[in-house]
């Protein structure tokens, strides 16, 4: 057993809720089975895990071989060899270098030096990304992240990083950044309000706060119910759909710009991995199939499976106007 608190609405405070379903953990098997409710605030429509593990069980509930502390070190067995594994590789680096570009189009921070705070860096993996780009020369690289060895690798390869939860982190000098990133993190910090809210502190006059997390409006969740792989139960806390992160923005003083729905192919991995493994919980083949950890190792497997379901978002995305995955530009007045 781990231990969990009752928490109610981060957004409004009301404790009244109702019941959207109950999910386990599927990922890992060194965490906990313990199952965990999913729960719409009464007051304002926020879906949040209610109870969810206390603060103290982090280290339980991410594990040491947590896929994001050194997909770096994953990847580099293939950054030398040609194949699949590469191309997977090359593959998501122009993703997200294409990504910074747009983001630094709309920031309009003109040709000058860019402060850049990666929340939730891990090893540092995107920030050597973005380094590496077209952009990479005027761009000052920073990070948090609350693993001390994914911390260590990502200060040896030259970023500066703070060790901690970004809500609590004051080292850190408050209106001197010109871009905070946060991908797929508010959805697991206790306070996102204090979260956002430090986000805005940190920020220069007319800086762009860049949130992505998943999207609970959209045809994966309606299909996939508790199987939905954007529960990650039980690390996402509090989930959101774009009035719900619209209110959150602006309760600290963020003007909404923009919200983007994205393909996010692991999402897909994770919900068959999960509907698959509820079914037939006695064979491997959810783990053979749809590999929840293995999905971030290039392979063969990794570049169908990410392509396919890529494809099927981004189709989604044109029927639909939705995926299960979404990022909001908020800009510091």
């Amino acid at each position: 057993m781990i231990r969990t608190v009752d928490v109610s609405c981060p957004a409004c405070g009301a404790s009244e809720h109702e019941l959207v379903c109950i999910g386990r953990e599927h990922e890992y098997d060194n965490t906990t089975d313990e199952p965990f409710p999913v729960v719409r605030c009464a007051g304002c429509g926020l879906l949040r895990l209610n109870p969810r593990p206390d603060v103290s069980e982090l280290a339980t509930i991410y594990p040491p071989d947590y896929y994001a502390y050194d997909l770096a070190g994953a990847e580099s067995a293939t950054s030398g060899r040609p194949g699949v594994g590469r191309l997977v590789q090359q593959l998501k680096l122009r993703l997200y270098q294409r990504r910074l570009r747009s983001v630094l189009r709309r920031a309009a921070l003109g040709a000058g030096t860019v402060r850049l705070l990666d929340v939730g860096c891990a090893d540092g993996r995107l920030l050597d990304w973005y380094k590496a780009g077209a952009e990479g020369r005027r761009v000052e690289t920073y990070g948090v992240d609350m693993n001390e060895h994914a911390v260590e690798m990502a200060r040896a390869r030259g970023h500066r990083v703070v060790l901690g939860r970004f809500e609590d982190e004051r080292e850190l000098e408050p209106g001197t950044f010109d871009l905070i990133l946060a991908s797929h993190v508010i959805e697991h910090v206790a306070d996102p309000r204090g979260f956002a809210a430090h986000a805005y502190d940190l920020l220069a006059p007319g800086g762009l706060f860049v949130v992505a997390t998943p999207n609970v409006d959209s045809v994966e969740v309606r299909r996939f119910g508790r199987n939905w792989g954007g529960y990650h139960f039980p690390r996402h806390w509090t989930l959101y759909d774009a009035a719900t992160i619209r209110r959150l923005g602006e309760s600290v003083g963020f003007r909404v710009e923009r919200v983007e729905y994205q393909a996010n192919p692991i999402f897909w991995v994770w919900s068959l991995h999960s509907w698959l493994r509820e079914r037939f919980p006695r064979s491997r083949v959810a783990d053979r199939l749809f590999p929840p950890v293995g999905i971030f190792r290039p392979s063969v497997q990794t570049f169908v499976l990410l392509s396919f379901f890529t494809v099927v978002d981004t189709v989604l995305r044109a029927v639909t106007g939705r995926t299960g995955s979404m990022a909001v530009d908020l800009r510091k007045p």
